[in-house]
């Protein structure tokens, strides 16, 4: 029978899954489906169809298409989220009894109840084998839990950076991608934490999203004081990059005077 694959998300900040559906079935970007993930079935999303990193032989189809969603499917939804709100006073309880240093970001029940989600940050790792095995007894019921990071609590959380814009990984980041010190320092940006770090207490995300740009620039420049020859005769010392204009300035000596003249790449010999 002919199938088209989907990608899937339980949650706006959860992992993509993907799964295979007849094709018969009417599915678009942005309904909700039913599916079968561990042995418990999920509310999902469909954020794309057909996507071109994944085929049947990859052998990454995660997930186990059951059905469209229906409103008795939203209206259990709507339940199961409460039930989940209600958990955390409980879990709370419980993680102070056993003294465990970590904090509770999210709490999600799968839409039979067969599993709840607990997601957590913690600075280090943690010992939470008596924790799951009380919360089973109480909530009667498998438990998962699963740490995150600094950027995955931004993400969850939400908020607006610097720029006065929504987070970057709230809005429309699915991956990250690695961001360094070696991005800030190629951008002439000033190495003060509280100007190139985001709310998380990395580096920003956006760090990266123009180095590629700033580094092919770079690379027609000439090195910082170096001695170069103008189109127009010209000769002088480089004295500063100016990577958006694209141009660069250099440091003329005229006998006892210095003068400092702006030019464009195509100007250098």
């Amino acid at each position: 029978m002919a199938t088209v694959i989907i990608e899937i998300k339980c949650s706006e900040n959860d992992r993509t899954y993907y799964c295979s559906v007849d094709k018969d079935v009417k599915i678009e970007k942005g309904k909700a489906v039913i599916v079968e993930i561990d042995d418990c079935l999920y509310f999902a999303t469909i954020t794309n169809i057909s996507p071109k990193n994944v085929s049947v032989k990859d052998n990454l189809l995660n997930a186990r298409f059951v059905r469209v969603a229906t409103e008795e499917d939203i209206t259990l939804l709507s339940k199961m989220k409460d039930k989940a709100q209600k958990s955390i006073p409980e879990i709370d309880k419980s993680i102070r009894k056993y003294n465990l240093d970590m904090k509770v970001i999210e709490v999600r029940y799968s839409l039979d109840g067969k599993k709840l989600l607990i997601v957590y940050i913690a600075e280090n790792r943690v010992d939470f084998r008596e924790l799951v095995r009380e919360l089973a007894s109480i909530f009667k019921t498998r438990i998962e839990l699963r740490q995150i990071g600094a950027r995955d609590e931004a993400k969850l959380c939400g908020g607006y950076g610097s720029c006065g814009r929504e987070l970057c990984c709230k809005k429309f980041i699915h991956d990250y991608k690695p961001v360094t010190i070696k991005m800030a320092k190629s951008q002439g940006l000033a190495l003060n934490p509280n100007k190139i770090n985001g709310i998380c207490g990395k580096l920003m995300c956006c760090l990266e999203y123009e180095y590629q740009n700033y580094k092919e620039i770079q690379a027609k420049m000439p090195p910082l004081n170096s001695k170069i020859k103008t189109k127009s005769g010209q000769e002088g010392e480089v004295a500063f990059h100016d990577i958006l204009k694209q141009t660069i300035t250099i440091k003329i000596q005229k006998d006892d005077s210095v003068e400092f003249v702006e030019i464009s790449l195509e100007e250098i010999i």
